[in-house]
């Protein structure tokens, strides 16, 4: 079945946080936390940002600002819910008031996820699903140190199910921070692997958010900026790791994080999820190798936006929505390629068995709600198999 984009979300509705962007602004997060009625700070990160010299910095600023201070740095790729339980616990038992979350989308996810146990008690899977959050949380200040989470915007937070082993997405306004403050600097010590593998995210934010049915021209105008910039730097940015071209990501991933918080997701992320809470893999990989494989079964439903698409990507067809189509599989072919990131499931690990499983769960997942071209689990597992 198709949805028309046109008639699926009547209303629409923009909301993003505060947003601060610059080179060296890392050192304004104290005034930042200040400004938001902070005295004693919860700081968030993790051990590569710490051994980078990042936290340092945020450290440094924040005993400018007369700020004191507690630091919580046991968040590992893919956060875990104890991770987050135990967290809380920190916050709480420091008599913290403002959390400032420093990293990638697990550093600021956990940030998130802190903040929801502090003020709302309980465990963290009582917030799964969408709203279901009953308190305001604590002030949040959140600082991207990669160029493809869109965590430091969205209303998302994803945190792993231990025991269910998956990924739970919880969904409210209340967990977009207060303050995004962005400095591309940071991304001048990102591994380079990473580089590729977290922009291919923001690929696939901008992607899914401009082809979602709950789309508008709010969303569309940041998702094609999205591609835009990741078209024009990402291959240079993995090869030359150029402050330019990491900069355009940083802006890339800004963008295509406030479109996709506001027009949802689609059948990428909506697997994604479940493969990632079962393998604990690479969130930007696992995008990577599903992406052409989704548009693919996609491009019925989404003819008229092909066009603007490839514009985005960097291609004029005049209209012609066959020549689009082939452009933007062309393009984004090309893009996954030059961001180097593995381009099948069997790469990470994927067992076969569990193909079936996961298009279970995935049919289950909240993203497949704004999917332009709705699934049943025979198609996602049919994605699945294309892509091992």
């Amino acid at each position: 079945m198709m949805i028309k984009q046109q008639n699926a979300f009547s209303h629409c509705k923009f909301e993003v946080p505060e947003i601060i962007f610059g080179r060296g602004l890392l050192s304004q997060v104290g005034s930042c936390a200040r400004r938001l009625g902070g005295k004693k700070i919860f700081l968030v990160s993790d051990q590569g940002l710490f051994k980078a010299g990042w936290v340092d910095q945020v450290m440094q600023s924040l005993l400018d600002s007369g700020l004191r201070f507690a630091y919580y740095d046991q968040v590992t790729p893919n956060p875990k819910d104890w991770e987050v339980e135990q967290g809380a616990k920190e916050y709480i038992r420091h008599e913290a008031d403002v959390i400032v979350g420093l990293g990638g989308g697990s550093a600021m996810d956990a940030a998130k996820g802190i903040a929801i146990l502090a003020s709302n008690g309980g465990r963290i899977r009582d917030f799964e699903g969408s709203n279901n959050i009953n308190r305001p949380l604590p002030p949040l200040v959140l600082c991207p140190t990669t160029c493809g989470t869109g965590s430091d915007v969205s209303q998302f937070a994803v945190i792993n199910d231990t025991q269910r082993r998956c990924k739970l997405t919880i969904m409210s306004r209340c967990v977009a921070p207060d303050i995004s403050l962005t400095d591309p600097n940071t991304l001048q010590t990102l591994p380079g692997e990473y580089i590729g593998t977290t922009a291919t995210d923001a690929l696939s934010h901008a992607m899914e958010a401009f082809l979602s049915v709950a789309a508008s021209s709010l969303t569309d105008v940041n998702a094609i900026r999205a591609l835009r910039l990741i078209s024009k730097s990402m291959e240079k940015a993995v090869k030359e790791h150029s402050p330019e071209d990491l900069e355009n990501l940083a802006r890339a991933s800004l963008h295509a994080g406030m479109a996709f918080s506001n027009s949802l997701l689609g059948i990428v992320h909506a697997l994604a999820h479940p493969i990632g809470g079962l393998y604990d893999a690479n969130h930007g990989s696992v995008n990577a190798v599903l992406l052409q494989e989704v548009l693919s079964y996609d491009l019925p439903a989404v003819e008229d936006k092909l066009p603007e698409l490839a514009f985005g990507m960097g291609y004029r067809t005049g209209g012609d929505t066959t020549s689009a189509a082939e452009m933007v599989q062309e393009s984004l072919n090309r893009l996954l390629d030059a961001s180097g990131a593995p381009r099948s499931l069997r790469s990470l690990g994927v067992a076969e068995e569990d193909l079936p499983a996961l298009a279970k769960q995935a049919k289950q997942d909240i993203c497949i709600l704004t999917s332009p071209r709705q699934a049943e689990e025979d198609d996602l597992l049919a994605i699945l198999k294309r892509a091992y």
